[in-house]
C-alpha cells in the first residue's frame, strides 16, 4: 500500500483545530494529521487513533481499536509494537518487517507537550519492495534530518492553524464526550466573557453555568447545550439572545474522528447588528408601509375635498407640473382636470405663465409662501368678462423638510370686487349727493335772497310814497311784481322737483298744437332783452300732440331763457319745429359759451351745473333741465342736447305726433 492510497485515510480528517495549552488527546491527533500518521498512541501505550486498514492488518477484527492497549490490538506486528515501546521512552526510531515480500516500514516519533512533558507517539507507515541490506550509517543520518524537519512542519503548521484559529469572527468551542473542552478559541472567551483561569479545569458544565447568567431564556439555553452533549449526527442551527441585548447566531455540529463521533463543535457568530440592521429595516419598512398607507388616505382625503372646495386647488411639482388640480381650478383654464395633470403651467394657461412661474420658483427656493396676489382678467369660461381673484402660494414639504413643490389656492373674489365697486360708487354717489345738497342749499339761499332784496327795497319806497301821501311810482310798483314773479319761479321749481321726486307731478292732457304753443310762448319773450332777437323756423305741418299745455309751455320757457342766460353776449336764438317720423321735434339753438362734451350726459341731472357755468355768473339752482326732461319724459317723449364750447347749444325735445288732427 502507497501513501496515495485511497483507502489509506488518517487522522488528516479529524478536524481537530489547535488552541493554546491543548489537551494531549488532542496534541496528538494534531501531530497525528501532521505526520499522516496510521497510529497515535498516549503514553499509556493506549490506542488513539488507527487507521482501518493498518487494524486489519494487525488482524484486529472486533470494534473500534481506539481506547485498547496496543498489545492487545498490534499482536500480528511485534516489530510495530517494540518500535512505539522505545518512542514512548522519547526515543526516534525506524522500523520494519522483514519477512513479507511486501515490507511495511515504519518511522516512529514520540510526541511531547509544550512543558516538554511526552503525551504519546505516532507511527507513520509505508509499504516498500523486497528487504535490502542495511543501511549505512549514512542514510541512518539521512533519516534524522528527515525526522527533524518533519517535526519543524509540524510546529509551523501547527503555529499556523492556532493563529488562524484565534483570528477567526466567530467564536468556536470544542467538547468532547466527557464533556470536556478540547479546544476554544479567544473570540468564544471575548463573545462569553470567560477568562482562562475560568477555562483552566476544561470542564464544559462549569463553563456552561458561567455562561447562563449571561442568557435571556436559560432554561432553553441549557437544555440545547446539554442535549447537543449526546453523540448526534444533528446539525443544529438558532438564535441566542442575552440580557445586554446582544445576540448570536449558533451553529453545533458533530466531531468526527474517522467515522466515530468524539464529540460536539460549537460555533457563535455575533449577529447583534445584523439583527438591529434587520429590525431597523423591518422598521423602516413598516414606517414607510404606514407612511404609505397615511399617504394613500391624505391623497384621497386631499382628492375629495380638492374635487368638491369651492375654490380653486393645485399641487404642482418642482418642474412645474400640475400634479393635483381640482374642478373648480381647471374649469378656469377651460378644461377638465384629467387634462391638466402631469401638465406644465405654460401648457395650461401661457397667458399668465411669465407672471406666475417666477412666484412658484421663489417660494420653492425660498420656502417662504407668498400669500394675497390680486389677479384679474378673462377666463375660456366666460370670454369678455373681467373677473378678480386672490391668489396665494405655499411651499408643500416632507416631516423632514424637503421642498416637494407648491400648493395653489385660487379664490374667486370678482363677486366681492363688483360689491366693492358698487359700494365705492354708491359712495361717490352719497358723498355726490352731499355736495349737491350743500351746493344747492348755497344755491337756494344765494337764488331765494336774490329777488327778495330788491323786492324788499321797492316795497320799502313804496310804504315810504304812501306815507308821505305821495302818488305810488308805476316803476316800482313793476319792480316789485318782477321780483316777485322770479321768486315764484324758484319756488315752483322747488315744488316740482318735490312732486317728481314723489312721483306725484300730474299732467292734464289734451290736444294742443305745438306751433301755437311756440308762438304764444315766444311772444312773451319778444322786447325783453335788447341784446337778443328770436327766431321761428315752423312749417304749416300740423304738430298736435296730446299733453299738459302748461307744462309743455314751462319747458319752451326754460329752454329759451337758458338761450339767452347762457348767450351773455346777445345774439340771435332760433326755435325750429319739425316733423320726424312720428314725432313733432322742437329745437332752441343759441350761439353761447356752450357745454363741455364729458358733462352733457350730466346735464338732465337734479341740481348739476356745467363747470364753465359758476352760480355767481349765472344764478339757478340747476332743476330747470331736470324738470324738463320728466315732464317730456312724462308725454312719451325723449330731450337732448348738442353742443360744442364756445359755439353755443341746441337743445331737442321729441313728442309723439297724434294723428288725424290739424293746427287750430
Amino acid at each position: 500500500m502507497g501513501e496515495g492510497s485511497a483507502a489509506w485515510k488518517g487522522p488528516a480528517h479529524s478536524r481537530a483545530v489547535p488552541i493554546s495549552q491543548p489537551s494531549p488527546v488532542e496534541l496528538l491527533l494534531q501531530v497525528g494529521a501532521s505526520l499522516h500518521a496510521a497510529l497515535v498512541v498516549d503514553i499509556h501505550g493506549r490506542i488513539v487513533w488507527m487507521d482501518p486498514v493498518l487494524a486489519g492488518a494487525a488482524g484486529w477484527r472486533s470494534d473500534s481499536p481506539v481506547g485498547r492497549c496496543m498489545e492487545e490490538v498490534l499482536g500480528r506486528l511485534p516489530w510495530l509494537r517494540h518500535a512505539l515501546d522505545e518512542a514512548l521512552t522519547g526515543t526516534n526510531g525506524v522500523c520494519e518487517d522483514c519477512e513479507e515480500e511486501q515490507r511495511l516500514s515504519a518511522v516512529v516519533v514520540p510526541v511531547f507537550a509544550e512543558d516538554g512533558t511526552q503525551v504519546g507517539a505516532c507511527a507513520r507507515l509505508r509499504m516498500d519492495g523486497p528487504p535490502k541490506p542495511a543501511a549505512p550509517s549514512g542514510q541512518r543520518a539521512d533519516a534524522a534530518a528527515e525526522e527533524r524537519q518533519a517535526r519543524e512542519r509540524l510546529e509551523h503548521q501547527t503555529s499556523l492553524l492556532r493563529a488562524t484559529f484565534d483570528s477567526i469572527t466567530d467564536g468556536v468551542i470544542v467538547v468532547d464526550l466527557s464533556r470536556r473542552i478540547t479546544a476554544y478559541n479567544k473570540r468564544f472567551q471575548e463573545m462569553w466573557e470567560l477568562t482562562d483561569e475560568m477555562l483552566e479545569e476544561r470542564d464544559a458544565e462549569k463553563a456552561l453555568a458561567r455562561a447562563v447568567p449571561l442568557v435571556k431564556d436559560p432554561e432553553r439555553f441549557v437544555t440545547r447545550v446539554r442535549d447537543a452533549f449526546e453523540p448526534s449526527l444533528t446539525v443544529q442551527r438558532d438564535i441566542v439572545e442575552l440580557r445586554d441585548g446582544r445576540v448570536f447566531e449558533r451553529k453545533s455540529i458533530p466531531q468526527r474522528l474517522g467515522e466515530a463521533i468524539i464529540g460536539r463543535i460549537w460555533s457563535y457568530r455575533d449577529v447583534t447588528a445584523e439583527r438591529h440592521a434587520l429590525s431597523e429595516q423591518e422598521r423602516l419598512l413598516a414606517a414607510e408601509h404606514r407612511a404609505r398607507e397615511r399617504l394613500e388616505e391624505s391623497f384621497a382625503l386631499l382628492d375629495t375635498f380638492l374635487k368638491h372646495a369651492p375654490i380653486g386647488l393645485g399641487f404642482i411639482g418642482r418642474d412645474l407640473r400640475y400634479l393635483r388640480i381640482n374642478d373648480a381650478l381647471a374649469t378656469l383654464h377651460g378644461r377638465r382636470r384629467e387634462e391638466e395633470i402631469g401638465k406644465t403651467v405654460r401648457e395650461m394657461t401661457p397667458h399668465v405663465a411669465p407672471v406666475v412661474e417666477p412666484l412658484m420658483r421663489r417660494v420653492m427656493e425660498t420656502g417662504t409662501p407668498i400669500i394675497g396676489i390680486d389677479m384679474e382678467g378673462e377666463v375660456p369660461a366666460t370670454p369678455g368678462e373681467r373677473r378678480h381673484w386672490n391668489v396665494s402660494y405655499y411651499p408643500v414639504r416632507t416631516e423632514s423638510g424637503t421642498v416637494l413643490g407648491v400648493g395653489a389656492v385660487v379664490v374667486e373674489v370678482t363677486a366681492e370686487r363688483r360689491a366693492q365697486a358698487e359700494r365705492e360708487h354708491l359712495l361717490r354717489e352719497a358723498q355726490e349727493a352731499i355736495r349737491i345738497r350743500d351746493d344747492f342749499m348755497s344755491i337756494a339761499a344765494h337764488e331765494l335772497k336774490t329777488p327778495l332784496t330788491p323786492l324788499k327795497l321797492h316795497l320799502q319806497m313804496l310804504k315810504a310814497q304812501a306815507d308821505a301821501g305821495r302818488p305810488v311810482s308805476p316803476r316800482h310798483v313793476h319792480k316789485a311784481l318782477s321780483q316777485l314773479a322770479r321768486l315764484s319761479v324758484l319756488v315752483n321749481d322747488l315744488l316740482d322737483t318735490s312732486r317728481i321726486q314723489a312721483g306725484k307731478l300730474e299732467l292734464v292732457r289734451e290736444p294742443i298744437s305745438l306751433r301755437a304753443l311756440i308762438r304764444e310762448v315766444l311772444s312773451d319773450f319778444r322786447g325783453t332783452s335788447p341784446l337778443h332777437s328770436l327766431e321761428l323756423d315752423a312749417p304749416q305741418d300740423p304738430f298736435v300732440v296730446l299733453g299738459d299745455r302748461s307744462r309743455l309751455a314751462q319747458v319752451l320757457t326754460n329752454l329759451v331763457e337758458n338761450a339767452f342766460k347762457y348767450s351773455p353776449t346777445g345774439g340771435t336764438v332760433h326755435v325750429t319745429a319739425r316733423r320726424l317720423g312720428s314725432e313733432a321735434c322742437v329745437s332752441v339753438r343759441d350761439s353761447g359759451i356752450g357745454i363741455p362734451e364729458d358733462q352733457q350726459a350730466h346735464l338732465f341731472e337734479r341740481f348739476f351745473r356745467a363747470r364753465n357755468a359758476p352760480i355767481s355768473g349765472f344764478g339757478g339752482l340747476g332743476l330747470g333741465l331736470y324738470i324738463c326732461r320728466d315732464i317730456i319724459e312724462r308725454h312719451g317723449g325723449r330731450i337732448w342736447v348738442e353742443s360744442e364750447v364756445e359755439h353755443g347749444s341746441t337743445f331737442h325735445f321729441a313728442l309723439p305726433v297724434m294723428a288725424g288732427y290739424s293746427d287750430q
